[in-house]
């Protein structure tokens, strides 16, 4: 099941900018009700130094916009991925790279209860690592399922999976050979329910198998890490 992001390109063609008078912002968009319509992902400044957090609505603006990261521009944080539930009300998941101590780690938030979640980390250990360009997926139930690669001191990258319990992501999942250098993962789920993680390698792209073999019901305190297994499937460039 190939997953719908929410494009930068896309919702920028929705704005109207002298109206809303905002450059750089995440924002969801809620109706007269407070319920969410869609998400708003609008960068400022020139191609090549394009900035996204910086929330700069004028007086004027549509108190309808709730901006997700104010003051991400001057944390140093990177660009978001964002993708809406398949499942109904349809609430949007943002991920992205904030800076933590010397590293860059992974922090998400939700659209839920009429506001965004507090903006929180996706593995709670504070790794030495780089943890960079997540993508995100969702199972047939609507679970959100991460993906992203991580750069240790060496200079060699790993990708990582976790799945979303209750209130936080299960404890990530080394996903490529730890000899290999692995990097800017994508990911999809299939009609058959299989995680496909695709990521480059030095001898090309790689399709990664994963399959969870949940349990009836997961809670925050079921980690369903040992009940993972992998099918690694080389593709080659062109057939990707």
């Amino acid at each position: 099941m190939k997953m719908r992001y929410l494009s930068i390109a896309t919702f920028s063609l929705l704005l109207l900018l002298p109206v809303l008078e905002a450059r750089a912002e995440v924002s969801a968009r809620t109706d007269r009700q407070g319920s969410y319509v869609m998400t708003h992902v609008l960068p400022s400044g020139p191609s090549s130094n394009a900035q996204i957090w910086a929330s700069r609505r004028g007086r004027g603006a549509a108190r309808s916009f709730v901006a997700l990261n104010p003051d991400g521009d001057i944390h140093g944080d990177l660009w978001p991925t964002v993708a809406e539930s398949p499942r109904a009300p349809y609430h949007p998941w943002v991920m992205w790279s904030r800076p933590d101590g010397d590293n860059q780690r992974l922090a998400w938030s939700r659209w839920i209860q009429g506001t965004w979640s507090p903006i929180q980390w996706v593995d709670l250990k504070q790794q030495p690592v780089d943890q960079l360009d997540p993508g995100i997926a969702f199972n047939d139930d609507g679970r959100p399922l991460a993906v992203w690669w991580s750069l240790d001191e060496s200079g060699r990258g790993r990708i990582w999976i976790s799945v979303f319990l209750v209130t936080r992501w299960m404890e990530p999942f080394a996903v490529s050979d730890p000899l290999v250098d692995a990097r800017l993962p994508e990911i999809n789920v299939t009609p058959q329910g299989y995680i496909d993680v695709d990521f480059d390698t030095p001898d090309g792209r790689v399709s990664q198998m994963v399959m969870f073999s949940e349990p009836v019901t997961i809670t925050d305190d079921i980690n369903p890490q040992g009940r993972i297994w992998l099918k690694g499937l080389p593709v080659p460039m062109q057939e990707h």
